[in-house]
């Protein structure tokens, strides 16, 4: 696998991994760990060796090691530089809920918790800045949990492991803490979560919030709010204080929302022009609808967000209508 292509902007040279605990004789589970393992850096004379004796001790195994190779390189996850600055804290001797997931689950959501991360010095004190242009999302370990950057995203976190404070710019952010406490912070909002899982958007529209697991609060001047099962909740100003309009969550509603986490983008009866508006912040490739029927077309379905191209042809074949694509732009047309 490649290494990460060096920032425009300074870079700290640092590396953060999120792997694993369990080490059983799960072939999945083990080569999930062997293709990060080695991609993260050489392996040592006793690494190859445990390595290449894996590889012997089953079939399987070469077989589970060559499925996840492709698997991290079909969610274009490439090693970060050392991140010796940034670690998570000390592991637990209880291992985290993901080290025991079964194996059919494991592979996805390990991937989806390794990532490459470009970290820029900033001039606030004692944080590091992380910011996503038009890219994939990308997962990185944080204290006990992961927290995922999607695209177009800027976000402050605290460099020392005893601070739980993050600053939020704009964007969208995904967190999963499996203990702990959280803060996440923008200029009007103070969101404090306790083993929770939840995604916070904060766009020229206003702040969005999709509360999934655990426990979030914040306070206004109308007194302290909290959460304690699934709930959408949008932020609209009023005057100097917000209002919150909640709404509960579904089954399906978490299983949508949260698949960008993993690269993915599942649309259910959403018009074309949403569904492009929605793929645009992952592509440079500039999205256009030039017969303007086309745009109430309905769409449903899942789509990697990785494949830009094949998602305009899946489009068109959904919709039966025709599709330009060159260097610069994708265009549907009747």
């Amino acid at each position: 696998m490649e290494s990460a292509p060096p920032s425009r902007d300074r870079v700290q040279s640092r590396k953060y991994r999120f792997l694993p605990e369990d080490r059983s004789e799960d072939s999945d589970a083990m080569a999930a760990h062997w293709v990060t393992q080695q991609d993260a850096q050489s392996l040592t004379g006793k690494e190859r060796q445990d390595f290449e004796a894996w590889l012997a001790q089953d079939v399987r195994n070469f077989g589970a090691y060559v499925r996840a190779q492709a698997f991290f390189r079909h969610l274009n996850y490439r090693a970060s530089p050392s991140l010796s600055h940034f670690p998570a804290r000390n592991t637990p001797s209880r291992p985290p809920r993901t080290a025991t997931i079964s194996r059919r689950r494991f592979l996805p959501l390990a991937a989806a918790s390794i990532g490459s991360l470009m970290l820029y010095d900033t001039a606030r004190d004692q944080t590091v800045r992380l910011e996503r242009g038009h890219e994939l999302p990308r997962n990185y370990a944080w204290h006990q949990g992961v927290i995922t950057l999607d695209a177009l995203t800027t976000a402050y976190l605290p460099e020392a492991t005893s601070s739980d404070r993050i600053d939020m710019v704009n964007g969208r952010l995904g967190i999963q803490l499996h203990s702990g406490i959280v803060s996440v912070s923008t200029d009007t909002l103070r969101l404090t979560g306790t083993a929770a899982d939840f995604d916070l958007t904060r766009s020229p529209q206003g702040l969005r919030l999709q509360h999934y697991a655990g426990t979030l609060t914040w306070q206004t001047p109308d007194g302290q709010h909290q959460l304690t099962i699934p709930t959408a909740v949008e932020f609209t100003q009023a005057g100097r204080s917000l209002q919150a309009t909640c709404r509960p969550l579904s089954p399906d509603d978490i299983i949508e929302q949260t698949a960008w986490r993993q690269g993915t983008l599942v649309l259910n009866d959403t018009t074309l022009q949403n569904a492009l508006a929605r793929f645009a912040p992952y592509t440079r490739l500039k999205l256009m609808i030039r017969d303007p029927h086309l745009s109430g077309s309905r769409i449903s379905g899942s789509f990697a967000l990785a494949a830009p191209e094949d998602f305009a042809l899946s489009i068109a074949r959904l919709i039966r209508c025709r599709v330009e694509i060159s260097n610069r732009s994708i265009t549907f047309t009747a």
